[in-house]
């Protein structure tokens, strides 16, 4: 299953919000642009340009640029993240694995490869969670509500057959995530090089094979 990409996602958002065609050729570009030079480095006027209306139109419309900024994120934050995370469950849910270890190797390489191919988007969002930590509490109880039935069918096997820690399901996503996550942020901010992503997914499972073995 191949999974939407952010932009698209984005894009299919706000077409569905109650938003002018101007609005919404706003919105479009202040993505492209906040993804592609960042939020500091990018004017309004910028965006009026690539958006094709004035600048005053802007102003009009989300009256600053941190009225952009947030138009942008709370999508992000209760639609689209959750929409990609379902989209993802399903298909976890859609593949048959022989074991846990194909099960992570799967998941990691997939996510991996999603964050990478949404590479400037994330970039986004990752530095205003970084400026702004209670983003990222709002989207962990929004997709802790979205994920905890499904994930605990997931797990429930492998942990019957003795292949998996019996943590709380969510504790066990928290934590391949949080390494996930601190494999990807350094690469994602700071640097345009490519991840080697084989590479990166068996250090990442290495680790969380080990973290994740029932202890006798």
């Amino acid at each position: 299953m191949k999974h939407t990409d952010v932009e698209t996602l984005f894009a299919n958002n706000i077409q569905t919000a109650n938003l002018s065609e101007k609005q919404r050729s706003v919105l479009k570009a202040s993505l492209t642009l906040f993804a592609q030079k960042g939020y500091e480095n990018t004017s309004t006027l910028d965006i009026a340009r690539l958006a094709g209306v004035s600048e005053g139109t802007v102003f009009k419309h989300f009256k600053t640029k941190d009225g952009l900024r947030q138009a942008i994120l709370n999508p992000f934050i209760h639609d689209i993240f959750p929409q990609v995370a379902g989209e993802f469950l399903l298909t976890l849910h859609q593949n048959p694995f022989e074991n846990f270890e194909a099960f992570l190797r799967y998941a990691v390489h997939d996510r991996i490869v999603y964050a990478m191919d949404n590479r400037q988007e994330m970039k986004i969002f990752i530095q205003e969670m970084v400026k702004n930590p209670s983003i990222m509490t709002k989207l962990t109880q929004r997709l802790s509500k979205l994920l905890e039935g499904g994930v605990d069918t997931l797990f429930h096997e492998y942990k019957e057959k003795g292949e998996l820690v019996d943590w709380d399901s969510m504790r066990i996503v928290r934590m391949a995530s949080g390494v996930i996550v601190g494999y990807l942020i350094p690469n994602i901010i700071m640097s345009d090089a490519p991840l080697d992503i084989d590479k990166t997914t068996d250090e990442v499972c290495e680790f969380l094979l080990d973290g994740l073995k029932p202890r006798n």
